[in-house]
């Protein structure tokens, strides 16, 4: 922490002074601003200098520790607020939630993520900031978010959604000096991730604003994925995991064998179209299977679209427990996004048809040989998923 209190109750901040006029401060008592009890001063030449419980403390809101880098972002983004005249508090201490954010700019919670945090006490901390009015504002460090080749569960939670720029995450490179927001954010079945980042150099802008920028921007994407070859991979991938008895695979395919499901003899529209639906926890095939239940059901039936929408978003309500828990996004929202992806591929699969009186529900092939998966998969290898948000997906 870089505040404490005095032995006269005042605050202390070590954020304006040199490490010698800090040196000449150590042997002073100071206390937490949390828990109230004491701390010393830490002045080493590695980290940020800033205050730290002794080994026994109980405190269970500086339990955690501070690496090198939060220290660093913290006193960045203190300095940005004063070169802006923002007025900010530095790890104002809440008692009403028993918690501090990082920073806190009127209403605005800054909380810099550098290390591991449970995704229960992710919940519980975001939520508790939401329910007393606070709009609470994750910034990832480097750690969790490494060269953006996947994201961590953690860094999965901490993502928020709007319709403009699609799944976004807040990070912050302290080496490069950057705030990033990497928006438009997709996975493919083995989770790599694709999206677009738009970067600030610290200092070079107005904070708020850039904070901002999801509520006024409305940035267009469009990426173009084989869609053949994206689906032949996944297939091929699922069938080497189940010859060797991956864990993960054989879970899901024990489920999918309950309702007389092979994973690799699904109907298409399981594979299609090589890209997972977000916020699911883990493969989407399961949240597919339960969709597809309904599909089996209701064969041959022909539904308002107001019906339609109504019974879908029914079978994902039972489903919920199948999602991750982003905290940071309604999960009316959430439950949209994913009733607009599976009508999405229901209509590209055919499996939902457009008729005067509304939609007729199609099952089509419901069992098929894997060499039938092969030949559909030859058929559509010249196809392109074209993605784009905040427009529909569309097949060339």
């Amino acid at each position: 922490m870089l505040n404490a209190y005095s032995k006269d109750n005042d605050i202390v901040t070590l954020l304006h002074l040199s490490r010698e006029e800090i040196e000449e401060l150590k042997d002073q008592l100071y206390y937490c601003p949390a828990c109230n009890h004491p701390v010393r001063i830490k002045n080493g030449k590695v980290k940020v200098p800033h205050f730290s419980h002794y080994n026994n403390s109980t405190c269970s809101i500086y339990s955690e520790g501070e690496t090198i880098e939060h220290l660093a972002l913290k006193e960045v983004f203190a300095k940005w607020c004063e070169k802006e005249s923002i007025e900010y508090e530095l790890e104002k201490y809440l008692p009403e939630l028993n918690q501090r954010p990082d920073l806190l700019i009127g209403k605005l919670a800054l909380e810099i993520q550098c290390s591991s945090l449970s995704t229960q006490r992710l919940v519980e901390r975001t939520r508790n900031y939401q329910k007393h009015g606070y709009i609470p504002v994750w910034i990832c460090g480097k750690k969790l978010f490494s060269k953006g080749q996947s994201l961590s569960e953690l860094a999965k939670n901490l993502c928020y959604y709007s319709a403009d720029i699609g799944f976004y995450l807040w990070t912050a490179d302290w080496e490069m000096e950057e705030l990033t927001i990497h928006l438009h954010i997709e996975e493919d079945w083995k989770k790599r991730v694709y999206s677009l980042t738009k970067s600030w150099s610290f200092y070079s802008d107005y904070l708020v604003e850039i904070l901002n920028f999801p509520n006024k921007s409305k940035i267009y994407s469009q990426r173009k994925f084989k869609i053949g070859e994206l689906i032949g991979e996944y297939h091929l991938d699922l069938s080497k995991k189940l010859s060797r008895r991956d864990g993960q695979i054989r879970t899901i395919q024990m489920e999918l064998y309950n309702n007389r499901f092979h994973i690799l003899q699904l109907p298409n529209w399981f594979y299609y179209p090589g890209l997972r639906i977000f916020c699911c926890r883990g493969s989407d095939l399961l949240l597919k299977a339960r969709i597809w239940k309904w599909v089996q059901f209701f064969d041959q039936n022909v539904f308002e679209h107001v019906e339609l929408i109504h019974v879908l978003k029914a079978e994902l309500e039972k489903s919920k427990a199948l999602f991750y828990e982003l905290p940071n996004i309604p999960y009316k929202v959430v439950q949209q996004y994913c009733l607009n992806q599976l009508l999405t591929y229901l209509i590209a699969c055919n499996h939902l048809i457009k008729i005067d009186e509304g939609w007729k529900v199609i099952v089509g092939v419901n069992d098929q040989k894997i060499d039938s998966v092969r030949e559909w998969l030859k058929g559509i290898e010249n196809n392109c998923l074209i993605t784009a948000t905040p427009f529909k997906n569309m097949i060339r």
